[in-house]
């Protein structure tokens, strides 16, 4: 599911797309509740996590309704999205939005184009970041490319797909859902993530959609729903280190796309990936993790970004591994969320314990047999090893130098599993070569 605490989210929306709204938010694994009348909104918004207020279909009995919810929002801090529908062609529609806003209740605005160009004007402002700032939101344009701005930055969502388009009610879908992310964790970041998703689960859609025997429309909403339900973070278990493949860029053979090998690592039978580029910047890892990220999902295999917590926040990702100069275990806990895999760095039981202590999911302890990739790595003795293992109660991974030549030293230490770089990256046929490390890791 794509979200863990089964957040309570309180929609007045229209009644065209009530029910593709509520599906989604099931299928996500959040919870909606679709109270109207006035005498009752109130009440139902404090005991909910968020607030989604849509437009669409307005009366004057729901512009009251909407505004005793956000009223009453506001004094519980519980995040509200606005989806401002159809304030581009309705000067009436308009001028509620703006009366919504004047309450200082919106968290989050989410419009298309036209209707987010529509408040450019309203409010004198010429480009998304003066808009949020005007409005004090975070402030979410969808389309081919979602736009996301806040504190004066904008950032750009591609992918997706153009049939979102033909299927009514896929914007007030996405308001819906954002409610859920903000539920979670009111930040930028959240929404971010969650128009990630998004996009992502357009694209499993259509894929899906294009290989039924008969395909439309209709298949490809089903199908996105079918995706979101699916989308949820692969459960963590000490399975999961088993075999857990850490890229490197570095030892790919000419014309192999990152993406092609780590097809080939999880075809192999790879049970977790770590993307480490150590090269690339944010955005360029990011763009990176978002195409991992569904063919990991597709594998149920977990993906955890090396190091950068904000970009394991954008990308969606399943985690992050932290080295022992890379920050706070308890920070990357408090912006990833409690379900998120916090992977530590250890060498020796002592940083084992703390590691545990402060909240990590599982270690990585090195190196094993020295490192082709850290040429300065000390390697550690198979007698530390089992300090490390009878010291915690969270699992741990050996790396460093593995090969399927030195991998039976390793056993009988404790481990879960092995963490390789080059013993899958630089091989001829990384399908084979995981297959061979897997065969041997099975007899830990």
């Amino acid at each position: 599911m794509l979200y863990q605490t089964e957040p309570l989210v309180h929609l007045i929306t229209n009644d065209v797309t009530r029910e593709l709204c509520v599906n989604a938010l099931l299928s996500a694994g959040a919870r909606a509740v679709c109270a109207e009348s006035p005498e009752e909104v109130s009440e139902v918004t404090a005991s909910s996590k968020a607030l989604v207020l849509n437009l669409g279909m307005l009366t004057h009995e729901k512009e009251q309704a909407m505004l005793l919810s956000a009223r009453c929002a506001a004094a519980g801090e519980i995040p509200v999205v606005l989806d401002p529908v159809g304030i581009n062609g309705s000067a009436f529609r308009m001028d509620f939005a703006k009366k919504l806003l004047s309450l200082h209740a919106i968290t989050c605005v989410r419009g298309n184009a036209h209707e987010i160009e529509a408040l450019e004007k309203a409010y004198g402002v010429e480009d998304l970041p003066a808009l949020s700032d005007t409005l004090g939101v975070i402030l979410v344009q969808t389309g081919s490319t979602d736009s996301v701005a806040q504190g004066g930055r904008v950032f750009e969502i591609t992918g997706g797909s153009p049939l979102a388009k033909r299927v009514t009610g896929f914007g007030c879908l996405t308001s819906a859902l954002l409610g859920a992310a903000l539920a979670e964790e009111p930040s930028g970041s959240s929404v971010i993530a969650s128009l990630s998703k998004i996009k992502q689960a357009q694209e499993e859609a259509e894929d899906s959609m294009r290989k039924s025997v008969s395909f439309g429309t209709a298949t490809f909403s089903t199908c996105f729903l079918d995706a979101i339900s699916r989308m949820g973070s692969p459960l963590f278990t000490s399975q999961c280190l088993r075999l857990y493949a850490v890229t490197d860029r570095r030892w790919l053979k000419e014309g192999q796309t990152l993406y092609q090998a780590v097809e080939q690592a999880l075809s192999g039978g790879a049970t977790m990936v770590q993307l480490r580029e150590k090269d690339l910047s944010d955005e360029e890892m990011i763009l990176e993790g978002k195409k991992l990220l569904p063919l990991c999902h597709r594998f149920q295999a977990p993906l955890v970004i090396n190091d950068r917590v904000t970009v394991a926040k954008a990308v969606g990702a399943d985690g992050v591994h932290l080295g022992l100069s890379d920050g706070s275990i308890a920070e990357a806990r408090k912006i990833l969320g409690p379900s998120a895999i916090i992977g530590a760095t250890a060498h020796n039981a002592e940083e084992a314990k703390k590691a545990e202590a402060e909240g990590a999911t599982y270690l990585g302890c090195g190196a094993a047999f020295g490192s082709a990739t850290k040429g300065d790595a000390v390697p550690i003795a198979p007698g530390e090893y089992l300090r490390i293992t009878s010291a915690v109660s969270i699992p741990v991974c050996a790396i460093g130098g593995i090969q399927k030549d030195n991998i039976s030293a390793l056993k009988g230490l404790g481990l879960s599993g092995v963490a390789v770089i080059s013993g899958i990256f630089a091989q001829p046929d990384l399908s084979s070569a995981v297959s061979a490390l897997l065969s041997s890791v099975r007899h830990f």
